[in-house]
């Protein structure tokens, strides 16, 4: 896991672009290079395997809302199904619950990938049909994570 620098903006959009049209909306790819040329938060990682950027993917604090969250996770296509992103995402998960506790994890995504979330907690709780985009559902899913002291 590195922190996310902008060295890493071209191999990231690569990683997007190998989800398309699946996982992503073509439309999506402006939001995802305004959010890595903009909105980067300070919780965006990238993992490295044998020198490739082959993940991205965070945490965010909506104060507005009391929320947290899991942003812009994916894994390049080439990588999916070997447990890159089981991993990346209960990294995400379990530094929410270390950074953020008593909150509300939020997260949005599609049919395509809200089984995987399920497994990991999330639960759904408003679907919108072709809320990305034609053929993609917009799945919001949130977690209730009480901490322990």
């Amino acid at each position: 896991m590195i922190k996310y620098k902008p060295e890493f903006r071209e191999s990231c959009i690569e990683i997007f672009k190998s989800n398309l049209p699946k996982y992503f909306a073509e439309e999506e790819l402006a939001q995802f290079e305004n959010f890595l040329d903009d909105e980067i938060e300070e919780n965006y990682y990238v993992i490295k395997i044998e020198g490739l950027t082959v993940g991205c993917g965070g945490i965010f604090l909506d104060k507005s809302n009391d929320a947290a969250g899991l942003s812009w996770g994916m894994v390049h296509a080439d990588y999916h199904h070997k447990g890159i992103g089981k991993f990346f995402t209960q990294y995400r998960i379990d530094m929410l619950k270390k950074t953020y506790p008593n909150i509300t994890f939020k997260i949005e995504t599609s049919q395509h990938t809200a089984g995987f979330y399920e497994k990991r907690g999330f639960k759904t709780v408003d679907i919108v049909p072709d809320g990305f985009s034609n053929g993609i559902d917009k799945y919001t899913m949130e977690m209730e994570f009480i901490g322990t002291d």
